[in-house]
């Protein structure tokens, strides 16, 4: 462990500290050591999947020819850093590739190496654009939206990298007619040449969406629905590509919204990146904080979005006394943790398509005994989170995140009345009903209900 790494670990121990106390911070370091053990494994693994792809010959044709313009914004990027990125496109095997870079950097750097590409016939598909001022991140990325001519574009940061056949996979997803498309992530730290923390994400997931952007990147999104929105909002810098991403997914049907579970792009964390360091950046996450308020006045919805114990982690209370009638259900042995319990859940119907809401049931000894369920490759009915301490946050946070999911308890949750129909003492059976009504089924585990 080098000098660097033990004064990162520090400031964010003592940033933790300070924010959330000792206890809360001695979870969170029990939960840390376990992620860096991972990530130990899981370095190996990559470095060997990623040199293995660097074989891989150009694809085939796909029936759909699908071209992709690649949204580059740059200011003066490590020149070592953005050759490693233009070199992951140049090698992508697939080939129809339009490259969009508005360079808002003082130096020449950006223009000289996107020359070099040019003049070896490496990437010869470039629209470089020199930008005569620096207009912050939003105003350098729409420049490249506006110049941009693909079917499809994709947001791309100046030092972050591609694997080879990140739009292969990209490309053959959206044969099916999506409308938007992501893919899983890592990070990437280049004096180490070390891979660490793979993103690996659910489909989409609206309610886990409103708690973090976890989409991020890779996304790719129709043309036609990028221009839609207006671009990105300068109002939220820092965070302008979770509100982007946010207005995308309102544009278009949730089926039309396809995730490869395959990693594929590579985020290159610095000193002062919030890839690396989460306390760089504090004002990305008010930014993103912003933009939650932003959605519930958008969508004309009581409510209020806050921080959580994680940076870049939200959540949202809702509020409202226009509520439709709805029906609670609670087990006999459970005992709620809080007076409020039915209120918050019940709060979630301030959104029409809110079907049924469920609360986290713990045992007596504070184990996680249901939070939501799914079901497994044999159709089986598996827990979420099963037999985790309630105070820990899990992989990505995501235990303690307000999140849709298949199911929940029937015995401890609210469904609205009209919904009552679908009962079933077997919750799979009841809540997927509810789900094909069109409905969604959400979990919140900040509401506790505790065996007795």
């Amino acid at each position: 462990m080098n000098l660097r790494t033990i004064e990162n670990i520090y400031n964010k121990t003592r940033s933790y500290i300070q924010r959330n106390g000792v206890a809360e911070t001695a979870v969170r370091s029990i939960e840390g050591f376990k992620e860096a053990a991972d990530n130990v494994l899981y370095a190996s693994e990559a470095r060997k999947r990623e040199e293995a792809k660097r074989t891989l010959p150009p694809c085939g044709e796909f029936e759909k020819n699908i071209r992709f313009s690649l949204l580059i914004p740059t200011y003066d990027p490590d020149p070592e850093d953005f050759n490693v990125l233009m070199k992951s496109i140049a090698d992508q095997t697939y080939k129809n590739l339009e490259v969009v870079i508005a360079d808002a950097g003082k130096t020449d750097n950006v223009e000289n190496c996107v020359q070099g590409y040019k003049d070896s016939g490496r990437l010869s598909d470039i629209i470089y654009i020199k930008l005569q001022e620096n207009k912050g991140i939003s105003g350098n990325t729409n420049e490249a939206l506006k110049a941009a001519s693909g079917d499809y574009v994709a947001l791309i940061d100046h030092d972050d990298f591609l694997s080879v056949d990140a739009f292969e996979a990209v490309a053959g997803a959206l044969q099916s007619g999506a409308d938007i498309v992501y893919t899983d992530e890592d990070k990437y730290y280049g004096p180490e040449d070390k891979y660490f923390t793979p993103n690996r994400k659910p489909d989409f997931n609206l309610d886990l969406l409103l708690s973090n952007n976890y989409i991020c990147h890779l996304f790719v999104v129709k043309r036609s629905i990028a221009l839609e929105t207006g671009g990105f909002r300068m109002e939220f810098d820092g965070a302008q590509d979770y509100d982007f991403i946010l207005r995308c997914t309102e544009l278009t049907e949730r089926d039309k919204i396809i995730h490869v579970p395959e990693i594929l792009y590579h985020w290159r964390a610095s000193d002062g990146s919030t890839a690396d360091n989460p306390e760089s950046k504090l004002y990305a996450y008010e930014s993103g904080r912003k933009v939650l308020e932003a959605w519930l006045k958008r969508h004309e919805i009581n409510g209020c979005a806050e921080h959580t114990n994680h940076r870049g982690f939200y959540r949202i209370t809702y509020s409202g006394n226009e509520l439709p009638e709805y029906k609670v259900l609670i087990g006999e042995r459970l005992y709620p943790e809080n007076d409020e319990n039915e209120k918050i859940l019940a709060s979630y119907f301030a959104r029409k398509e809110v079907g049924a809401v469920g609360a986290r049931v713990v045992g007596r000894l504070g184990n996680i005994i249901s939070s939501g369920y799914t079901t497994d490759s044999y159709g089986r009915r598996v827990p979420l989170y099963d037999k985790m301490n309630m105070h820990f946050s899990g992989y990505m946070h995501r235990a303690a995140m307000q999140q849709d999911v298949e199911a929940v308890s029937n015995k401890a949750c609210v469904v609205r009345s009209d919904l009552m129909k679908y009962y079933d003492k077997d919750p799979m059976k009841m809540f997927s009903r509810i789900r094909e009504a069109g409905y969604l089924v959400v979990v919140d585990p900040e509401v506790v209900y505790r065996f007795i």
